[in-house]
């Protein structure tokens, strides 16, 4: 009978051989020779996605015809194992290698006290530390409220070998309120976010670069979720009183990416993204260059490629309710609704946003969402804009004024207290977007 095969990465390579170490491209490149003493002709490995009772992964002996080196993933059959104090120590091979020797693999693993079992106990063993890793992952998933956000979940330490968060999400606490508030309104609550770079906001720089504009001193991120990719800057530069004046976002859905690349300017770096329906160009400080390469990198993993078969996700995009009672307090109600009524009257409306007449607008205006359009609906008439045709959403999330704009195309600003309704209205707007490739 042919024993099942079980993933194992080696923890410790015993005998002499090459170490490898990955380099600034993720390459494993070999560095330094190893050289050992008497090797008994086995390495020291532990079984992937395991628990062994106590959190930790089932600690596996393999014997090799060659020793191999730390971090090296191997697929291995079963020998059997022993039952230590301390729990079970399995024993594996490669496919077609020779049976090893159990008194030699006793000795290596440096067993004293343990009772041996066969092939067939050593499979239930990997079998229910699998599944006990399993259930302990399943109790940690995120199953209510924002996945993405972290507060109140173990840490990794805490969590052992399964933690619900990224590195990424665990590190959001180091970002300014507004930012976390923007990610708040536009982040789904099943999104998660891989990476983020940050552009702290730039101190008192030279008069000459100050007159002449060069410098951009407000506080930036640029951050990649596994929907979408968003930069978020300051709407003003905060004062001397610390005032919040909110973000401005612009923002991409990952599904419509199709190429990457960063190129340097002076003092600066840019990372330009191509969609199906154009390129834009993120800029960051040079010495943030390592930071948007690891950016570049993990976008790459989201684009198409005749190499592998990536699924593309499809969004559920369910009509949003209007309600116009939100501009009640500008007395527009009627006016709000039978705008909208209008709009339903030429096609069925997947979300509708009101700005009303307030001073510096004279007339009531409205973004209209459809299957295939965005449309401006206002005093001047209508203007429409294909969502094929869409490279970008821009969102002002700001206590002074809202806005929410297409690029190209169409903008609407809004008051401020409006843009709870606006930012639901920008992720339906997200949503439909990657129906077109």
């Amino acid at each position: 009978m042919t024993s099942a095969a079980f993933a194992v990465v080696v923890e410790e390579a015993i005998g002499p051989g090459v170490d490898f170490e990955r380099d600034a491209d993720g390459v494993l490149v070999g560095r330094h020779a190893r050289r050992g003493g008497v090797w008994l002709g086995f390495d020291r490995a532990a079984l992937t996605d395991s628990d062994d009772g106590w959190g930790r992964q089932v600690p596996i002996l393999v014997a090799l015809p060659a020793s191999t080196h730390a971090g090296a993933r191997l697929e291995v059959e079963l020998q059997g194992g022993w039952d230590t104090p301390t729990g079970p120590v399995l024993l594996a091979r490669l496919a077609g290698g020779d049976a090893p020797d159990i008194a030699l693999a006793r000795l290596a693993a440096a067993v004293v006290d343990g009772r041996w079992f066969d092939e067939r106990s050593a499979e239930q063993v990997a079998r229910a530390a699998r599944r006990r890793y399993r259930e302990r992952s399943a109790h940690l998933r995120i199953v209510g409220g924002r996945a993405w956000h972290p507060d109140g979940a173990p840490t990794p330490e805490a969590a052992r070998f399964a933690t619900p968060h990224s590195a990424a999400e665990y590190s959001l606490a180091r970002l300014p309120p507004r930012f976390l508030r923007g990610l708040a309104d536009l982040l789904d609550d099943a999104e998660r976010v891989l990476y983020w770079v940050e552009k702290p906001q730039t101190g008192t720089s030279y008069v000459l670069d100050r007159l002449r504009g060069r410098l951009d001193r407000r506080a930036a991120l640029l951050l990649l979720t596994d929907r979408q990719l968003l930069s978020l800057v300051d709407h003003a530069r905060p004062d001397r009183y610390l005032s919040d004046w909110g973000v401005d976002v612009e923002l991409l859905p990952v599904e419509r990416l199709v190429g990457a690349r960063i190129a340097g300017g002076v003092g600066s770096v840019h990372l330009t993204v191509e969609t199906t329906a154009g390129a834009h160009s993120f800029t960051l400080p040079a010495e943030l260059e390592p930071e948007a390469a690891v950016l570049r990198d993990l976008i790459d993993r989201f684009l198409p490629s005749s190499a592998r078969y990536l699924p593309r996700r499809r969004y559920a995009t369910e009509p949003i309710a209007f309600d116009p009672a939100a501009v009640a307090p500008f007395g527009q109600e009627g006016e709000a609704q039978d705008l909208y009524d209008a709009a339903v009257s030429d096609g069925e409306v997947l979300g509708f946003v009101v700005s009303p007449r307030r001073p510096g607008q004279r007339s009531m205006a409205a973004l209209c969402l459809r299957h295939t359009t965005i449309e401006l609906i206002g005093a001047r008439g209508r203007r429409s804009v294909e969502l094929s045709d869409v490279v970008t959403l821009s969102v002002t999330l700001s206590p002074l004024i809202g806005r929410i704009a297409t690029q190209p195309g169409v903008a609407l600003t809004l008051p401020a207290p409006l843009m709870d309704q606006g930012a639901t209205f920008v992720r339906l707007v997200r949503c439909a977007l990657t129906a077109f490739p």
